[in-house]
């Protein structure tokens, strides 16, 4: 037996797996997965296996040898440009199974002729076979052509010396050396056309003034579901200060404690920071820019969520991405945030992040590809301790006491000058905080002894005790 074809019946069907009991008589209803198959990362199309995994093979009666014949040259007819697949009998249990495998193909598009580029383009998203999208179509005519669309001129904007100037003032301040303009032509984020400075989509995205939105939307959630907002931000503007303000907003809901061992405090956060502000850094280099969604960052009881538009790349699968390969979807991108020291390396970032996890002690974080977004889930350690708060609360011998995050010391300071606020008057007054924030912060200050409230509801007073870094 093939040694793919335990595991597939195993797992069931996926991205680069798909199931038919036998083949329907109208070829276009099982050709648009071998398009897709060829689009994508490859696949292969397991003919004797019903979508239950269940092997039910192919009769005995028919001649598998004129069938792949004819499977062969239904494919060369119907197929452009031309996938050429391997084609294997198999047994299993007994019963005949064929095994039609497509590689990646370096030319697409590839469609059915019949339907047209726009209409016969397909591709696997999960499990599914879909019809592509424009944008995803446009993608993949950039692929087969090798070029990278962050890459591509952008005539929305013309380079104007202020915003080159703002432009190499944001990146050197994240690189801690001078970025100039050369810099920028040397990275392909400027080019020389007819001997005029054009911008490039990456130019555009990098200032924040490209069409599509390239924004990420950040969110606090009450609970584990997206059902009650506690805060929520939209960051625009320069991409690098996007990711550094979706990453302090992280930080702000993570739990943090302060650990005494003798002389020595260890302040840790309940999750690795580090791996924190890769993940979204890898969001915004490997986006798909021409999709109009958001990247989304949300920060649930029990995780921290990072979704990103666009499946993973090219020929790119989950299970090669976690073991250190790569496909770069936005080319300048990944040099300009390689140049500027927020990666590390091309290729080497899932890998690092999932050993960073393991050294912090925790599980890494699961990668999962739904639809046409990758969506990172980094679980919270702390919840299974406490379901409702957020601070780190492990029985040790070491002494712990609560770290406030930026909204709690808000919240401190407005009550010890306002000891009668009251949560709407609160809301009113803090910015940036809703009264659902309020009303979430002062039930974690009250129940770890930061804060009391005497008196009743409408007269009573706010107490601060101090019992907090």
């Amino acid at each position: 037996m093939n040694d793919f074809l335990p595991d597939a019946l195993r797992n069931g069907e996926s991205r680069t797996v798909e199931f038919k009991a036998e083949l329907p008589k109208e070829s276009a209803k099982w050709i648009k997965s071998i398009v897709a198959f060829a689009n994508g990362a490859g696949g292969s199309l397991v003919v004797g296996v019903n979508n239950k995994r269940e092997v039910t093979g192919i009769p005995k009666s028919v001649d598998l040898f004129e069938l792949k014949d004819s499977i062969a040259d239904t494919i060369g007819q119907m197929c452009t440009p031309q996938i050429i697949p391997d084609i294997s009998a198999e047994t299993v249990d007994g019963k005949q199974l064929l095994l039609i495998q497509v590689y990646p193909g370096a030319a697409t598009p590839y469609y059915i002729k019949s339907e047209g580029k726009e209409r016969g383009t397909y591709i696997r998203l999960g499990a599914t076979t879909r019809k592509a999208d424009w944008a995803t179509l446009d993608e993949l005519t950039n692929r087969g052509r090798n070029c990278f669309y962050d890459e591509l001129p952008y005539s929305n904007i013309p380079v104007t010396d202020d915003d080159v100037a703002s432009l190499c003032r944001v990146l050197s301040g994240q690189a801690k050396f001078e970025i100039t303009k050369k810099d920028l032509y040397n990275l392909h984020v400027i080019r020389k056309e007819d001997g005029k400075d054009t911008a490039t989509n990456a130019y555009a995205i990098l200032l924040g003034k490209h069409d599509f939105t390239s924004r990420i939307q950040c969110a606090r959630f009450r609970g584990t579901d997206r059902v009650f907002f506690l805060d929520k931000k939209e960051y625009e503007g320069p991409l690098c200060e996007q990711v550094d303000l979706a990453y302090k907003f992280v930080l702000n809901y993570l739990s943090m404690a302060v650990e005494i061992n003798g002389l020595v405090h260890d302040e840790k956060y309940e999750l690795p920071v580090a791996a924190i502000r890769e993940l979204i850094i890898n969001a915004a280099i490997h986006r798909n820019y021409q999709m109009s969604s958001s990247i989304q960052v949300a920060v649930y009881d029990d995780r921290v969520e990072i979704s990103s538009p666009g499946s993973l790349y090219g020929t790119l699968t989950l299970e090669e991405a976690v073991n250190g390969r790569s496909a770069i979807r936005n080319r300048t991108l990944a040099r300009v945030f390689e140049k500027i020291g927020m990666v590390e390396g091309w290729g080497s970032g899932l890998k690092r992040i999932i050993a960073m996890s393991r050294e912090y002690g925790i599980e890494p974080p699961e990668f999962q590809e739904i639809g046409d977004l990758l969506r990172v889930n980094f679980y919270r350690p702390t919840y299974k301790d406490n379901k409702t708060t957020q601070e780190t609360t492990q029985e040790t011998t070491q002494e712990t006491t609560l770290k406030l995050n930026d909204s709690q010391k808000l919240i401190v300071s407005y009550i010890q000058k306002n000891p009668a606020a009251t949560r709407a008057e609160m809301a009113r007054n803090i910015a940036g905080i809703t009264e659902d924030g309020i009303k979430y912060n002062l039930k974690i200050l009250q129940k770890n002894n930061v804060i009391k409230h005497v008196g009743s509801t409408k007269k009573g007073q706010w107490i601060v005790t101090g019992a907090a870094e």
